[in-house]
């Protein structure tokens, strides 16, 4: 089971998906200089976000540190 920031981070990506301001998370990891299948074993709940993949979404997509960290307010 994945932490909490991971399960988080995971509805985030899957918001702007829907908002289609990423095609796939294939392209969101490569925007962010992320191996694709690393983002996948996150994404399967076998590997936990990294502090330094949380630190480019929050800022290349906006990712809230507060929502991310407190679950408080937008998760954008």
């Amino acid at each position: 089971m994945s932490n909490i920031v991971t399960q988080r981070f995971i509805k985030c990506l899957e918001k702007i998906r829907e908002d289609n301001r990423v095609r796939s998370s294939r392209q969101f990891a490569l925007s962010l200089d992320y191996l694709p299948q690393s983002l996948s074993e996150i994404l399967q709940g076998r590997r936990d976000v990294t502090i330094d993949l949380v630190r480019k979404a929050v800022e290349v997509y906006r990712f809230s540190p507060m929502y991310l960290f407190s679950g408080e307010g937008p998760c954008l």
